[in-house]
């Protein structure tokens, strides 16, 4: 809150003849004092304990400038929400991230590494930098020499069908040296032949 300027009326001195009604005097004290009662000072919501701890039930930052600069430990033992982007050069300690929905737990950050709650959506980079993984999947299926269609269901990080990068087989079946041969691979299927029907063990892989 911005308080009004308050103009002086005194000096006064002691043991002098008092000064009679005097509109101006009077007009600035009441002024001064209307801009205290109706700021935190009146406000029973707003406590100070006199060592610089101030209470209040909630503080809005407006207009330009930084907002809210905290210098020391802060502490928050309700919700935090953060409309805008939360920026944290410094890092952040912190030990379960929850969806904004229903605050569900999604991962656990923990001494090892991170704890998937839920199924990874996104696609994996090598620390490296040079090598991805965008989508994969595999399974296991009967195959004849004439052929069998397979569905693969890649999709790439737009969540769009795709071809897969490769795709990779074995025969499954002991004793059976089976030649497997894919062919005609489009966005969401594949054709795998082999010499000699057997069950087959696949990898496809998008990267």
């Amino acid at each position: 809150m911005t308080f009004a300027t308050y103009g002086n009326t005194g000096p006064f001195t002691n043991n002098v003849t008092p000064p009679g009604i005097n509109a101006t005097f009077l007009n600035n004290i009441e002024s001064f004092l209307d801009q205290i009662i109706s700021s935190a000072v009146a406000d029973a919501n707003v406590t100070a304990n006199g060592s610089g701890a101030l209470t209040v039930v909630s503080a809005t930052m407006t207009a330009a400038g930084t907002g809210l600069t905290v210098q020391h430990n802060a502490l928050v033992s309700g919700v935090l929400t953060t409309t805008g982007n939360h920026v944290a050069n410094g890092g952040m300690n912190i030990g379960t991230i929850r969806d904004n929905t229903t605050g569900a737990p999604q991962a656990t950050l923990v001494t090892a590494g991170i704890t998937i709650n839920n199924p990874l959506n996104a696609v994996l980079k090598a620390i490296g930098g040079g090598h991805t993984l965008t989508d994969w999947n595999a399974g296991f299926v009967g195959v004849t020499t004439g052929g069998t269609t397979i569905t693969h269901g890649l999709k790439n990080a737009s969540g769009v069908a795709t071809a897969a990068t490769a795709i990779v087989a074995t025969c499954a079946s002991s004793g059976l040296a089976g030649v497997i041969t894919i062919n005609s691979q489009n966005t969401t299927q594949f054709v795998a032949a082999t010499s000699v029907n057997c069950n087959i063990f696949w990898v496809a892989i998008l990267l």
